[in-house]
């Protein structure tokens, strides 16, 4: 069973992280990096997404009044790669009253 960060957030919160994660992944130049993937988690790339990930939270807390959860950060992190290099896959939401 997978996660969906949209479990945790409503739309404008889900948004405000999708926009800020694009938006700040341009001005970093993100998919720009060219290094090859590291696995010890402290590659230029793991650094900045780590950095990305505390600056969201923050802008997140400021503006909602409240923490989500750490997976949203993750997911809406990725998910702003795949539309910036568009990649993503839109796959609708089941909603849980459908039986």
């Amino acid at each position: 069973m997978s996660m969906d960060c949209r479990d945790f957030l409503d739309v404008k919160q889900y948004e405000f992280l999708l926009n800020y994660f694009m938006r700040r992944q341009k001005e970093m130049g993100l998919a720009d990096l060219a290094e090859p993937l590291s696995y010890d988690g402290d590659s230029q790339y793991d650094r900045l997404a780590a950095q990305l990930m505390a600056e969201a939270a923050l802008a997140y807390k400021e503006r909602f009044a409240e923490a989500a959860p750490a997976i949203v950060f993750t997911n809406l992190f990725h998910l702003a790669e795949l539309e910036l290099s568009g990649k993503r896959v839109l796959r609708p939401k089941v909603s849980k009253n459908i039986q």
